[in-house]
């Protein structure tokens, strides 16, 4: 673990050093603000359905964007081969970096605290709504991270690691739209595969096992990929 934490420490220096990340932080701060505004004015409810909803689908495009750099860089600098010779287990490199793209995102989640804070002056909000709202954010930027550094393996490009990470994590999104171009039995089983659903129930404070359970496994099947990619490098 203390290999995992020495390389956290390092990516936070460098997001900390690198102009994208503080021009993805004020894209996302910006669009949350749009969608907080829109989701009041539009529905008059003192809540964040709106803003999770939306700032969730904006994260599929963000998300891999923060993360494409992670390894693709590093192959593409020969870095990544210097770091896999040194005595540090894979799984520990992509946990590092993996801790190090959630930390920033919760930082800029945290950003996000005005917003209740206003509903709490102008309204009466539900604060258990809220809490599993940002919880259901907090799921969401951890299983797109991990997608984001699986395809940041794939690629020595970080551009093309960054559409590649969109790319599967778009598919997902698009699931929970099925219901309206193919027949019932078929949206049916395809729905529990879907993002939308299992986010949906974050936003309207319900907190079920079934849809922590599903951002949980998404997010460490993206973690075992890239650590599987890596010891397949290591051992070229």
């Amino acid at each position: 673990m203390s290999a995992a934490w020495a390389i956290w420490r390092k990516e936070l220096a460098i997001y900390a050093a690198t102009p994208l990340a503080y021009v993805l932080a004020a894209v996302t701060l910006s669009l949350a603000g749009l969608f907080f505004w829109l989701g009041v004015a539009l529905t008059g409810e003192a809540s964040l359905r709106v803003m999770v909803s939306d700032l969730a689908v904006a994260q599929l495009f963000l998300l891999p964007m923060l993360t494409m750099r992670s390894f693709a860089e590093e192959r593409r600098q020969g870095t990544l081969e210097l770091l896999l010779t040194c005595p540090v287990a894979p799984g520990a490199i992509v946990a590092g970096k993996w801790l190090a793209a959630v930390t920033l995102c919760a930082a800029v989640l945290a950003a996000t605290g005005v917003f209740p804070i206003v509903l709490a002056v102008h309204g009466d909000p539900d604060w258990g709504i809220v809490a599993t709202s940002y919880l259901g954010l907090a799921c969401v930027s951890g299983a797109f991270c991990a997608a984001g550094l699986f395809a940041s393996t794939l690629s020595d490009d970080h551009v093309a690691a960054g559409l590649l990470g969109v790319v599967m994590l778009l598919p997902l999104w698009l699931v929970g739209g099925a219901g309206l171009v193919l027949p019932r039995p078929w949206a049916e089983t395809m729905a529990p595969f879907g993002l939308v659903g299992h986010l949906q129930s974050f936003g309207h404070g319900v907190l079920d096992t079934a849809d922590l359970g599903y951002f949980v496994a998404l997010g460490a099947a993206f973690l075992i990929l890239a650590t599987h990619r890596l010891e397949t490098r290591r051992w070229r």
